[in-house]
């Protein structure tokens, strides 16, 4: 089931060294890119077990906006059949503007070699209905052109809707 996260922007400060970022951003400009593939609970539980979640992540990007450094999102890696819905891309784009990121970059995963072993073993284990698929579509290091196209349209598609 998609459950998207919640975004909270009050509270206290979460980014550590924020004054370092501002003195980098005076001194010689300073530009943060933060990742946050999907605001999808689920998937960010099985896709990123331990690492801050997505609503930490929007937190942090607000805070440092609103400290004056240019700090925008990462919507990778969008991962087929886990992160590439519409909805799911419509809820992760509509949460990064609400965050106020100031840029944002999407992109499908690629699977270099040593990589794309330990990702089938993943998919194997948490989503089996999608292996056959993707061992089709990433019969290379990258999903085809025309599924690539597909979802930057979808991209484009939802950040024209949702301003």
């Amino acid at each position: 089931a998609h459950t998207p996260v919640s975004i909270v922007t009050k509270g206290p400060m979460i980014v550590r060294d924020a004054d370092v970022l501002v003195t980098a951003r005076d001194a010689a400009g300073c530009t943060v890119h933060m990742s946050v593939p999907s605001v999808d609970a689920d998937a960010w539980q099985k896709l990123e077990p331990g690492t801050a979640s997505p609503a930490q992540r929007l937190r942090a990007v607000r805070q440092l906006g609103d400290a004056g450094i240019d700090a925008g999102v990462l919507m990778m890696p969008l991962l087929p059949g886990i992160t590439t819905s519409r909805r799911a891309i419509t809820d992760t784009l509509t949460a990064i503007r609400d965050a106020g990121a100031r840029f944002i970059g999407a992109n499908v995963a690629r699977l270099d070699d040593g990589v794309r072993e330990h990702f089938f073993a993943f998919i194997q284990r948490e989503y089996p209905h999608l292996l056959d698929g993707y061992l089709r579509l990433y019969a290379k290091t990258t999903a085809p052109k025309r599924y690539l196209g597909a979802v930057k349209d979808a991209v484009r598609d939802a950040r024209a809707s949702i301003g």
